[in-house]
């Protein structure tokens, strides 16, 4: 199943550093609610969801190799804001890095669509809050071609819900 939208996403660029813009971008790469979250997450979903979903085993598969590509994109930004890209985030001059911790680890099928699509929702959200404060065309331009796929992946884990309910 083709889990990203049919369109080209935009170069990776920006009109200048920011240190502001290069530390939200930072904690997509690696903040609780990161790039590095989200595939993560989906791996465990793969694992852990029975061989009676094959095809929803492999949806989150899918999903996990676009959440890949997403955070290259916000790797190479980050280095173009130059910020170092490890799984990190910084605020206030302090650095934390990523943790598994910040996952859920849900074992029901149903409360493992539920979380993937909360956590869509979280970063949907996340981003278009970044949108708002995001003066640079070129990153906004990125945000919105990711928020393409997120909302893709919602569709697709709803149509499974919906299945699971009938």
């Amino acid at each position: 199943m083709n889990c990203k939208i049919d369109r080209p996403y935009p170069k990776v660029a920006i009109e200048a550093p920011n240190e502001t813009y290069g530390l939200m971008i930072l904690d997509n790469v690696g903040g609780m609610n990161s790039k590095i979250s989200a595939i993560s997450q989906y791996i465990y979903d793969h694992a852990i969801t029975s061989k009676e979903f094959l095809e929803l085993k492999q949806i989150f598969l899918d999903i996990s190799l676009v959440e890949i590509h997403h955070l290259n994109i916000f790797m190479e930004l980050a280095l173009k804001l130059e910020m170092d890209p490890r799984w990190w985030t910084c605020l206030n001059d302090q650095c934390c890095y990523w943790s598994p911790s910040y996952l859920n680890y849900p074992q029901q099928i149903d409360e493992i669509l539920q979380t993937a699509i909360d956590n869509e929702y979280q970063a949907i959200n996340k981003y278009m809050y970044q949108i708002k404060i995001i003066k640079d065309p070129f990153i906004v331009a990125i945000l919105k071609r990711i928020i393409e796929d997120e909302e893709l992946h919602i569709k697709i884990l709803k149509e499974w819900q919906a299945k699971l309910v009938r």
